[in-house]
């Protein structure tokens, strides 16, 4: 059966920043919830992903940044199948800006993480153990890393 259901797929870009082997995530909070992500968001219509990154982290974290070429892609899909975001997650190197939050309601806190941090907080897409290689300059895997899903 093709397309039983229309439902669309999330494109989201995020930015690998490392700086001093820490690695710079931002906060969510959903509901009582609260879980680490690389910083980005989603893709607007008839824009490029860099442009979307550069915007995303604008908003998020106030900064400017280069983007860069891509660390690795990730699917996250639901196991109901009512979700799926492709993670397209690029090198970036801040340009300019004090970091500081965005006002998004979604937007809880910031900071940059040592692979052994990381083991302390809960990352998503459960992609920790290729941020703990990103930090260490360690990475030597494939750029697609395949299908990610975690529940909150």
């Amino acid at each position: 059966m093709i397309f039983s259901k229309f439902k669309n797929t999330r494109i989201r870009v995020a930015a690998v920043i490392v700086e001093d082997g820490k690695i710079l995530l931002i906060a969510h909070r959903k509901k009582r919830n609260v879980y680490w992500l690389l910083p980005g968001g989603g893709v607007d219509f008839g824009e490029s992903l860099k442009e979307a990154l550069q915007r995303e982290l604008k908003e998020e974290l106030n900064i400017n940044v280069d983007v860069r070429d891509i660390a690795f892609v990730s699917d996250s899909i639901d196991p109901d199948n009512e979700r799926h975001i492709v993670n397209i997650c690029f090198f970036c190197m801040r340009r300019s800006g004090k970091l500081e939050l965005g006002r998004d309601k979604r937007l809880y806190d910031y900071g940059f993480f040592s692979p052994n941090e990381l083991n302390s907080i809960i990352v998503f897409p459960p992609f920790k153990e290729k941020l703990k290689k990103l930090c260490a300059g360690k990475d030597t895997s494939h750029t697609y890393i395949g299908k990610k899903w975690m529940n909150l």
